[in-house]
C-alpha cells in the first residue's frame, strides 16, 4: 500500500484513522479537519496544494485571518470570523459551496467554492469541522470570459452605432472581467482619444474619469502606444511599479494610476486587417485576479469581434447616407451609384437583389435590369452559390464580412476582388444586407509582377557566366509567362544570331522546340526577329495568323516546326544594354485563350532590361579578368627583366667599392659618399623589384613554397644577429623572449622575409626604441609576436595597412610602394596561417604583429625526441 497522501495528528485523536485515509486518498478536492480550536487535524494532498503544509500545519482560529482571500463581488478581504469552518465551529450550520478568491501557497490565485460542517462524536458532542475546497479557477474564468464574448457579440449586432455599442461593451466588461475598462480611438487628428470608461465599482468610477485626459500619445514608447502601434494583443500579468512609470503621462497621472491599484491588465488592439483604429485596456485590480494567456485568447477574439463592428458600422453609416440622399434626390442616388469607380449593391432579406450599379452587373457579366428581383444562385447559377451562402451568413449573424477575396473567371484572363458585406438595419429593424466590391486585378497583377522582378532580379544576379543568365532568363519566362521561350544571342561578328538557349513548359513541347533550334535567322532575311534585331523595338504578335506565321519562318522547314508548336500569341523583346543590342528573347503562348497584352510585354522588356545588363556585366567582368591577367603576367615578366641588369649593376657598385678601397685616403673619402648613396638607392631598387616580383606571382597563382620544419626560436636569433647593423644604425635593440624550441611547418626564406619586413616597419617607425619578438606555441599555431614602442596603428586602420600599395601618410609615405604588408600577410595564409596587428596585451604605446604559422607535426611512426 503506498504512503498515505493526507496529513494526521496524533493517534489520539478522535476522527477515525484508516477509513479516513482511505477516502482523503481518492479525493480532488482540498479536505482540511480542524477541532474545535481551529487546529489541523488532517489534510489529504490536495490541501497541501491549495494552501502549503506548512501554513496548514499553523491553524488556529485566531490564525484564521492570515490566510488571504477575497469577497469575488466586492474584493473585500475576509476577516479571520468570516471563514466558512470558523462559523461553522461557532454556530454549528453547515455552509455550502460559498465562492471566495484566494491567494495560496506561492502566492497563487484561485478561485474555490468554500463549505464547512460540523463534526460530532458518537455522544452528539462538537469535535471539530471539516473544511471542502473546490478549485473552480479554470471554470470561473471560461465561465466569465464565454459569458462575456457572448454577451459583446450580442451587443455588438443590436447596434451599428459604434460609439454606443464601444460604451456598452465597457460596461459589460467590468460586470464579470474586469475591474476597469478603458477604451481609446483613433481620431481624425491622428491621435487616440479615450472613448469609454467603466469602473466595476462605482465609488471608483469618479478616480477612473479623471484618466479621461491621460490617453496613450500614438508614436510614443508606453506600453499602450507600442501595444497599438504593433496591433497585436499585449498581456500583462502582473502590473510593476515600473510598469506604471512607463505608462504615465505626469507625475498627476502617475498618482492617480497609483490610487487605482491596478494588479493586471489586457491590451487589446481594434484592427480590421492592417487598418488600426482603437484599443481596449481591461484591467484587474483585486490581488487574487490575474488574467492568463486563456484569458487573453477570449478578450482578443472579443476585441476582433468589436473591430469588425465598428468597421461594419462605419460601412452602414455611409450606408445609410446614402439611403438618406436616395430619400431627398433620387436622381443623385442614381448618379452616385452609375459614377461610382466599385460596386455597390443591396439584398432584402430574402437576398434577392433590390439595387446595385453598373459596376456590379458589369462583373457578373449580366446586365443590370435582370439582377432585379433574382438571388445570386437564381441568377448566375452554381457560380453565385458562395456568394448567397455567404449573404446569408451575414445576414444571420448579422456581423459584417470585410474584404473577402472572390476570384471570377470571365474571358480569357481571372480577375480578383474584395467583397465587404454588411447587415443593413433601418432603426431596429433589419433591412438586409449591403454590399461593396471593388475589383483588384491590376494591382494583384503588379505585386506579382514586382514579384516576379525581384525573384528574376535575384537569379540573374547569382552568376557572371552569360550562359548560366541566358539560361536563367528561358526558366524565368517559362515559369511566369509562356509556354515556351527561345533565346537568339548576336555572334562575334556582330551580324549572326546564334541560338543559344529553349525552353518549354512540357517535355512534349520541349521535344518539339529542340527541333526549332538551327533556324536562327540569317542576316538579310525579312523576318520579324531580325527586324526587332535592327530597330531595337520590341514586337507583339496577339494573334499568330497565317501573315504572322510567314514573318516567323526562315524556310519550309522552320514552317512546319512551327506548326508542330501551334503558338497562338508571341512577344519578341531585343536585349539592349549600354546602347548595344546583345541578342533576342522570344516567348510563345499555346493556350487556345491565352493571349499577351501590352502588359505581359512590358513585364517581359523589364526582365530583358535586367538580363541583358546582367549578360553584358558578365562579358565587362571577363574583360577585366583578362586585363587583370594580362597586366600581372607583364609585371611578372618586367620584374623578372629587370632583376637581371640590377644585379650585373649591384655587382659593378661592389666592385667599385673594392676598388676605391685601395685608393689613397684623401681620394677614397671623396667618393665613398657617393658610391655608399648608389648602393643605398641600388639596394632599395632591389627590393622594390623583389616586392613586385612577388606580388606579381601571387596575382598569378605561381608563390610556390617549399614547406618542412623550421624552429623558429633559432631562425629568430639568427635573424636578429643578421640585422644587428641595421639596428644599431635606427637605434633600436631587439630583445628576443624565444627560450623553448618551437617547430612550424614552413618555407624558411618566407618567414625570414615576413620577420625581415616586420622589422624594418619597427625601425622606420620607432627609430630610437627596442622592439621586442615573442616565439610561443598556441595550440596547433606557432606564433612570433613583434612589438614595437612606436605611434601605433589606430584600429580602423588596422585592416587597411595590409591591402596593396597601402602607404602611410607621414613623412615615410614615400619611402616604399606599400607592399610589404600585404606580401607578409599573403604569404603567412599561403602557409595555413595568418599575420594581423593588434593593440598590445599588456598596454603602453606601439603596436603588436603577430605572424600564425601551422605548428609541424611529426610523421607516424617516428620515435620521439
Amino acid at each position: 500500500m503506498s504512503e498515505p497522501t493526507g496529513t494526521f495528528l496524533a493517534e489520539s485523536t478522535p476522527v477515525p484513522h484508516e477509513w479516513l485515509r482511505t477516502v482523503l486518498q481518492l479525493l480532488p478536492v482540498g479536505v482540511v479537519i480542524v477541532d474545535t480550536a481551529g487546529r489541523l487535524l488532517a489534510a489529504n494532498a490536495a490541501a497541501g496544494e491549495l494552501w502549503g503544509q506548512a501554513a496548514l500545519a499553523g491553524m488556529r482560529l485566531e490564525r484564521f485571518g492570515t490566510f488571504e482571500a477575497y469577497w469575488p463581488g466586492t474584493g473585500r478581504r475576509l476577516r479571520g470570523e468570516e471563514w466558512a469552518v470558523a462559523r461553522t465551529l461557532k454556530s454549528r450550520q453547515t455552509v455550502s459551496n460559498e465562492e471566495v478568491d484566494i491567494v495560496g501557497r506561492d502566492g497563487a490565485r484561485r478561485t474555490i467554492l468554500n463549505s464547512a460542517a460540523p463534526l460530532y462524536s458518537t455522544g452528539g458532542q462538537l469535535v471539530g469541522a471539516v473544511n471542502i475546497n473546490v478549485d473552480i479557477t479554470e471554470r470561473k474564468a471560461t465561465e466569465r470570459a464565454e459569458f462575456f464574448v457572448s454577451e459583446a457579440s450580442r451587443l455588438l449586432a443590436e447596434s451599428l452605432d459604434w460609439e454606443t455599442t464601444l460604451k456598452a461593451v465597457a460596461r459589460l466588461a467590468t460586470l464579470e472581467w474586469a475591474d476597469y475598462c478603458m477604451v481609446d480611438v483613433l481620431g481624425h487628428d491622428g491621435e487616440l482619444h479615450r472613448l469609454a470608461l467603466s469602473a466595476k465599482d462605482p465609488r471608483k468610477q469618479a478616480l477612473l474619469d479623471q484618466t479621461l485626459g491621460y490617453p496613450p500619445r500614438t508614436g510614443s514608447d508606453t506600453p499602450l502606444a507600442q501595444a497599438f502601434a504593433r496591433g497585436k494583443p499585449m498581456l500583462v500579468a502582473d502590473i510593476t511599479p515600473q510598469w506604471l512609470d512607463d505608462v504615465a503621462r505626469s507625475p498627476e497621472h502617475r498618482r492617480l494610476l497609483e490610487t487605482l491599484a491596478p494588479r493586471s491588465s489586457m491590451l487589446l488592439p481594434l484592427a480590421v486587417g492592417r487598418r488600426r483604429f482603437g484599443i481596449i485596456n481591461l484591467v484587474s485590480a483585486s490581488p487574487a485576479r490575474r488574467y492568463t494567456r486563456r484569458d487573453l485568447g477570449y478578450a482578443t477574439e472579443f476585441a476582433r469581434r468589436a473591430a469588425l463592428a465598428v468597421e461594419s458600422a462605419r460601412l452602414y453609416r455611409e450606408a445609410r447616407e446614402a439611403l438618406r440622399e436616395r430619400d431627398a434626390s433620387a436622381a443623385m442616388l442614381e448618379a452616385f451609384f452609375a459614377a461610382s469607380p466599385v460596386g455597390m449593391g443591396f439584398v432584402n432579406q430574402d437576398l434577392r437583389y433590390v439595387r446595385l450599379n453598373k459596376v456590379v452587373a458589369e462583373n457578373n457579366g449580366i446586365p443590370l435590369e435582370k439582377h432585379l428581383g433574382l438571388t445570386p444562385r437564381e441568377l448566375m447559377g452554381e457560380a453565385g452559390g458562395p456568394i448567397e451562402d455567404l449573404l446569408r451568413e451575414v445576414l444571420e449573424s448579422q456581423e459584417a464580412v470585410v474584404d473577402d477575396p472572390v476570384e471570377y473567371v470571365a474571358g480569357p484572363e481571372p480577375r480578383t476582388f474584395l467583397a465587404t458585406y454588411f447587415p443593413v438595419r433601418s432603426g431596429k429593424e433589419l433591412l438586409g444586407v449591403g454590399g461593396v466590391v471593388r475589383e483588384i486585378t491590376e494591382q494583384r497583377r503588379m505585386e506579382d509582377h514586382l514579384r516576379f522582378l525581384t525573384d528574376a532580379t535575384t537569379q540573374l544576379a547569382m552568376s557572371l557566366d552569360w550562359r548560366t543568365t541566358v539560361s536563367n532568363v528561358a526558366e524565368l519566362v517559362v515559369a511566369q509567362l509562356a509556354d515556351y521561350c527561345l533565346v537568339d544571342m548576336l555572334a562575334e561578328d556582330g551580324e549572326h544570331l546564334e541560338r543559344v538557349e529553349h525552353r518549354a513548359r512540357s517535355d512534349e513541347l520541349q521535344a518539339k522546340l529542340e527541333k526549332s533550334m538551327p533556324f536562327a535567322p540569317p542576316p538579310g532575311s525579312r523576318t520579324i526577329l531580325r527586324r526587332v534585331l535592327e530597330t531595337g523595338r520590341s514586337e507583339l504578335v496577339g494573334e499568330v495568323d497565317e501573315a504572322a506565321m510567314r514573318a516567323f519562318a526562315v524556310n519550309d522547314a522552320h514552317r512546319s516546326a512551327l506548326e508542330a508548336l501551334g503558338p497562338r500569341s508571341v512577344m519578341i523583346v531585343p536585349l539592349r544594354a549600354r546602347g548595344r543590342t546583345l541578342g533576342l528573347v522570344s516567348a510563345a503562348t499555346c493556350s487556345p485563350t491565352r493571349r499577351f497584352t501590352m502588359r505581359d510585354l512590358s513585364q517581359l522588356e523589364d526582365l530583358a532590361w535586367r538580363a541583358a545588363l546582367a549578360v553584358d556585366n558578365a562579358r565587362l567582368y571577363r574583360q577585366a579578368e583578362q586585363a587583370v591577367a594580362a597586366r600581372d603576367e607583364f609585371v611578372a615578366v618586367a620584374t623578372h627583366e629587370l632583376r637581371t641588369p640590377l644585379s650585373a649593376l649591384h655587382l659593378q657598385l661592389s666592385s667599385l667599392q673594392r676598388t676605391m678601397d685601395k685608393l689613397p685616403p684623401g681620394e677614397s673619402e671623396r667618393l665613398g659618399q657617393g658610391l655608399a648613396g648608389a648602393l643605398r638607392q641600388a639596394d632599395r631598387l632591389t627590393r622594390l623589384v623583389a616586392h613586385l616580383f612577388d606580388v606579381a606571382r601571387l596575382g598569378t597563382g605561381q608563390m610556390a613554397l617549399e614547406l618542412g620544419a623550421v624552429e623558429l626560436s633559432s631562425l629568430v636569433h639568427a635573424l636578429v644577429a643578421r640585422m644587428e647593423e641595421a639596428l644599431a644604425t635606427a637605434g633600436c635593440v631587439a630583445v628576443v623572449h624565444a627560450d623553448a624550441p618551437v617547430v612550424a611547418l614552413a618555407d624558411r626564406p618566407r618567414v625570414e622575409q615576413v620577420l625581415m619586413n616586420l622589422l624594418t616597419n619597427a625601425m622606420k617607425y620607432a627609430p630610437g626604441l627596442p622592439v621586442e619578438l615573442h616565439v610561443e606555441r598556441e595550440g596547433d599555431m606557432a606564433v612570433i609576436a613583434v612589438r614595437d614602442w612606436g605611434p601605433g596603428i589606430p584600429p580602423e586602420a588596422r585592416e587597411r595597412i595590409f591591402e596593396r600599395f597601402a602607404r602611410n601618410t607621414g613623412e615615410h609615405a614615400r619611402a616604399s610602394l606599400g607592399l610589404g604588408l600585404y606580401i607578409s600577410r599573403q604569404l603567412a595564409r599561403a602557409h595555413g596561417g595568418d599575420l594581423l596587428v593588434e593593440a598590445p596585451l599588456e598596454g603602453g604605446p606601439g603596436s603588436r604583429f603577430v605572424l600564425r604559422l601551422p605548428r609541424w607535426k611529426k610523421p607516424p611512426g617516428t620515435a620521439p625526441d
